[in-house]
């Protein structure tokens, strides 16, 4: 896909008149994925999560097996209709001339276009009752060359015929790039319904939508796990259901704001407090997602972040779900999670509670918040070596670990524990302390006035939490000779005096660049690890080397300097924590703050917005343009005419046209 756009496409093709559209996610990476969700829903598409709505399918996909695979592996069972031509060509019909001889003609059908919303719910199994003719009709711009085109026909379609629309300005036919075209049908085996209880079936379901959508079932050891990503379970009703007493409360809704009037889907763009009006809604979304983390279920990661965004910018407590479909990001199944938890007892979810009453996933968490273990290690240690706790790990696995993912079982319990933002203050002023150490040229004298090295604490306790996972701190300096290689001197100045015991990683990379903002190769896009900031930084275990040692008189007798450190070492009750040291040359120093300061999506639409918006490619090493045929891209600068800091950083968030917002409101979660 294309990573150009132009401003005059978007009033150029128009899907709004396509039926709803799924994106397969197959071979494509995941801001990948968001750049084609974007091209369609700019240009007026219906974009659906819900594979049982949509009736067009858009995949990087070439094989018609293929394409009835990836249906069925979301649940979606379909069949070819029987006598449809292989290569679904544009319907013909036969015209006889005189003397018997056939011609055949190209004809272009017309669309149904169905305009009621009698058939919205129709995917729940029950069928129209309107009578169709009533519907408009108006000639297609997808020719429809089959006949099934109700609510049971759909056709997946190669990627190569949006960029194809989006080079032409047009909506162009889609006989040619239909891949596989067919009906749903029933899951082999499915008991036939009963008429009588159709429809009181459907209202059952509905009811049980919320909490079975997210049910998971549990594993045997040694056996691969079913598919629990949301696209395998059976969906919720498209429609979020108003009950009568919403229609009836007499208590107005609030006034939306601007953000919510306007559809800004950009969480960069909205302001979100530490402490939102409904954080005890999005504490359950967020063991959701946490769920579709360890499934691996990428989609469904980025449409929870989504909506959790945009919940946790919603300046008003929630009293009917119909407030949360007029977000931005927000679907009928966050709606009637929503239902379920004002129902609730305790205000929780069932799916969010399978986190810790499920055996698999309780077992995959804890793997998952080892540090150097992702979800992918998690389950390979889970479902491939069938380790249930970290004893097994210790006993059965012990050498097959990295040296990173044995430090983070070693201290497994201790890097789990909440920093406090006093301890936070402390490592920053040992940190800072450190760097003047080892640079005593940066202080200069009483007359010049120079500060020294800058230390700067980002991350979650800038946004103003009480308690951090882990502490990040950035050093920085005007005189660029004082932050080439800085992070190396540090590290071991800290590691003399114990107070670091662990280097996890230490990258040189700015400084191996001549501190530059990273390059930007040819044909990048946002990949997975492209927006990886390439500055200096070293992420360390720390641990406050000072404490009460009775045996101190002991080691002076002891010959053997190095054995004494070590045997103190081990005999130190101070916890370890988790420390990043990154180190930025001033020239982007803003950039750095600000990259290392918004929680996770905040950061990611912060890139994405730099992109769409002005062709730049952002991170916190600085800011370049996107490269052309003709060359690099640009160096960008924004935060030239900043003194301080703070002054920096500001002018960083106006460039990039998103404004200035306080640290404590970019918590997207």
């Amino acid at each position: 896909m294309s990573t150009e756009t132009h401003p005059d496409d978007l009033d150029s093709a128009d899907f709004s008149s396509c039926p709803p559209i799924f994106v397969l996610p197959t071979h494509l990476s995941l801001d990948e994925l968001h750049e084609v969700e974007e091209h369609l829903t700019q240009r007026g598409a219906q974009l659906t999560y819900n594979v049982a709505e949509a009736q067009l399918f858009l995949g990087n996909i070439s094989q018609k097996k293929r394409a009835a695979l990836e249906l069925r592996s979301r649940g979606l069972w379909t069949e070819e209709p029987a006598g449809l031509a292989r290569d679904y060509p544009a319907v013909k019909r036969r015209r006889v001339e005189e003397g018997g001889r056939a011609r055949v003609e190209d004809r272009a059908p017309d669309e149904v276009i169905d305009l009621s919303t009698e058939t919205e719910d129709e995917a729940d199994g029950v069928g129209s009752r309107h009578d169709s003719g009533r519907h408009l009709k108006r000639p297609a711009p997808l020719s429809n060359s089959s006949p099934e085109s109700g609510a049971d026909g759909l056709r997946v379609v190669k990627l190569e015929w949006l960029n194809r629309c989006v080079e032409e300005r047009r909506l162009v036919p889609v006989d040619s790039f239909v891949v596989y075209q067919a009906v749903k049908v029933k899951r082999p085996g499915a008991k036939p319904a009963d008429p009588v209880n159709a429809v009181k079936g459907i209202l059952q379901r509905a009811k049980e939508d919320a909490s079975k959508a997210g049910t998971i079932v549990s594993t045997p050891p040694g056996r691969r796990p079913m598919d629990t990503s949301p696209s395998s379970q059976r969906p919720p009703p498209k429609l979020y259901r108003q009950t009568t007493s919403e229609n009836e409360e007499a208590v107005p809704l609030p006034p939306a704001p601007s953000w919510v009037k306007e559809r800004v889907m950009y969480a960069c763009l909205r302001s979100a407090p530490l402490h939102p009006p409904n954080e005890r809604f999005i504490s359950q979304l967020l063991k959701i997602r946490t769920i579709r983390e360890l499934t691996l279920d990428e989609i469904g990661v980025r449409a929870y972040s989504t909506s959790i965004a945009a919940i946790a910018a919603y300046p008003y407590s929630f009293r009917r779900g119909s407030e949360i479909l007029a977000l931005p990001g927000c679907e009928a199944k966050i709606a009637h999670l929503f239902a379920e938890f004002q129902q609730s007892e305790h205000g929780t979810l069932s799916a969010a509670d399978a986190l810790t009453t499920d055996p698999a996933l309780r077992d995959l968490h804890t793997f998952n918040q080892i540090w150097g273990v992702g979800p992918k290690t998690a389950r390979d240690f889970y479902y491939k070596r069938g380790w249930r706790d970290l004893d097994d790990i210790v006993e059965h696995g012990w050498d097959s670990l990295s040296r990173v993912q044995q430090i983070g079982v070693k201290f497994f319990d201790e890097l789990l524990t909440g920093i406090p933002r006093t301890e936070s203050e402390e490592i920053a002023h040992t940190v800072r302390q450190h760097a003047n150490r080892v640079r005593p040229s940066a202080e200069g004298s009483p007359e010049n006035d120079a500060r020294g090295v800058e230390c700067i604490v980002v991350g979650g306790y800038r946004r103003g939490k009480e308690s951090s996972g882990d502490v990040d701190i950035i050093l920085s300096h005007p005189d660029e000779s004082t932050t080439q290689d800085l992070v190396v001197d540090v590290v071991a100045s800290l590691e003399a005096e114990g107070w670091i015991t662990h280097t996890l990683a230490l990258h040189t990379m700015a400084s191996s660049r001549d501190q530059q903002p990273r390059p930007v190769p040819h044909g990048d896009g946002l990949t997975s690890s492209s927006h990886f900031d390439h500055l200096d930084k070293a992420l360390v275990v720390w641990q406050d080397p000072h404490f009460d040692d009775d045996h101190h008189n002991d080691d002076d007798k002891n010959p053997d300097k190095e054995e004494c450190q070590r045997q103190r070492r081990k005999r130190n009750p101070n916890i370890h924590r988790r420390v990043d040291i990154i180190i930025s040359p001033w020239r982007t120093v803003g950039c750095a703050v600000l990259g290392w300061t918004g929680d996770t999506t905040f950061e990611r639409d912060l890139r994405r917005y730099a992109k769409k918006a002005h062709g730049w490619r952002f991170d916190s090493s600085g800011v370049r343009q996107y490269p052309t045929t003709t060359g690099q891209g640009a160096i960008v600068d924004l935060e030239g005419s900043g003194e301080t800091w703070e002054e920096r950083e500001r002018l960083v968030m106006e460039g990039l046209g998103v404004g200035w917002r306080l640290a404590g409101e970019r918590c997207s979660r």
